[in-house]
């Protein structure tokens, strides 16, 4: 199975789309090509056509991630995916059965496709539209994406973590979290080479590039929700939610030594209530990425109705020193992803056991 140029149920096809992780298992040329799909499911495989050559998205990763241009009339394996961005496009499943000739939309550059319902102002385009060809079936029934997972979902819920889990969150969606995630990598690497270090996407919308950038920070191991069958963590259930995250933890940290977890997008979508929880519940350490003053005041008082409060502050954009002035905080405790010291102090004090809220007052931020 490649990228490019294979053929699904008998159909050629242009690619599979990044969100299709165990291809050559699900697609071995033994599935067949059903014309409806009675009950669509989040992570159901279908194979489509682009009636356009613009979109929103125009362009979808393929099976090594790599981001392909789309034309009119080009034929793909794609898969059924709910989306609520906060900054991208919204998107949800039909309610009935979906069939050959229906009309799709392309939602996420990792291959989603629903019916789009919202489109923000600033990308000055639809949706790009798609007809269903058909759905790769075998005995009838589609195959899903969680029907072989590169990670299979077990029955894990530990009372606390056995290796060092790092949280990264964030008050809004493209804040600088995976920069963070990736720049604590590098930083670690410099300074504990031998330190074996896993990185998790927890939530959001699945695609290829945010695992790319954390093996290109050098992670010993990465994995994220799609890699547990799931398209994105929109529409699933809490207790599907929860056992996908306790067993990407535990596959990691029978793996490595210090595991970080980002939290895609806000505090509340996606799962993100309930990942954060499960940060709590595992008393882990974590790193808040903030845009402004007020958000982070809420994200705050948010982490300290869990419990919790954060390592560090960490922002992009903003003036570090008024930031901290704002928040009533140290100005130690603002950071962002240049400030490698910082950071791999940050770590290294978890690792050891002896981390503490950087520059933290008696009895913490109050909110």
């Amino acid at each position: 199975m490649k990228g490019w140029r294979s053929t699904v149920a008998g159909v050629p096809v242009k690619l599979v789309s990044s969100c299709v992780r165990n291809g050559p298992a699900l697609l071995d040329g033994k599935e067949e090509l059903a014309t409806v799909n009675p009950v669509p499911r989040d992570g159901d495989l279908v194979v489509v056509r682009c009636l356009d050559s613009t979109g929103a998205y125009d362009h979808v990763e393929d099976s090594t991630g790599a981001p392909v241009k789309l034309y009119r009339d080009d034929v793909l394996v794609v898969v059924l995916g709910t989306r609520r961005s906060g900054t991208n496009l919204i998107g949800e499943l039909p309610a009935g059965p979906i069939a050959t000739g229906c009309k799709l939309d392309l939602v996420a550059q990792g291959g989603l496709v629903a019916q789009c319902v919202a489109v923000p102002s600033y990308y000055g385009s639809h949706a790009l539209p798609m007809e269903v060809v058909g759905f790769p079936a075998v005995a009838g029934r589609p195959v899903n994406i969680a029907d072989v997972p590169v990670v299979a979902v077990g029955d894990v819920s530990p009372d606390r973590s056995r290796k060092t889990v790092l949280f990264v969150c964030g008050t809004s969606a493209e804040v600088g979290k995976t920069t963070m995630v990736c720049a604590l990598n590098i930083a670690v690497k410099r300074r504990l080479p031998k330190l074996r270090t896993a990185a998790i996407k927890a939530c959001g919308t699945g695609r290829a590039k945010d695992c790319l950038h954390y093996r290109a920070a050098n992670y010993d191991v990465v994995t994220d929700f799609v890699d547990a069958g799931m398209p994105s963590t929109y529409g699933v259930p809490p207790a599907g939610f929860r056992a996908m995250l306790h067993t990407l933890i535990g596959h990691c940290e029978e793996r490595a030594d210090l595991v970080v977890v980002e939290i895609g997008g806000d505090f509340l979508e996606a799962r993100a209530p309930e990942a954060l929880e499960i940060m709590a519940e595992l008393d882990a350490a974590c790193v808040m990425m903030v845009n402004d003053a007020m958000g982070a005041g809420e994200g705050l008082r948010q982490l300290g109705l869990l419990g919790k409060e954060p390592l560090a502050i960490g922002t992009f954009k903003q003036n570090r020193a008024a930031l901290a002035d704002r928040l009533g905080v140290p100005q130690a405790r603002v950071v962002n992803s240049d400030d490698a010291d910082v950071l791999v102090d940050l770590v290294a004090g978890l690792v050891d056991g002896t981390s503490a809220v950087a520059g933290a007052r008696p009895g913490g931020v109050s909110s």
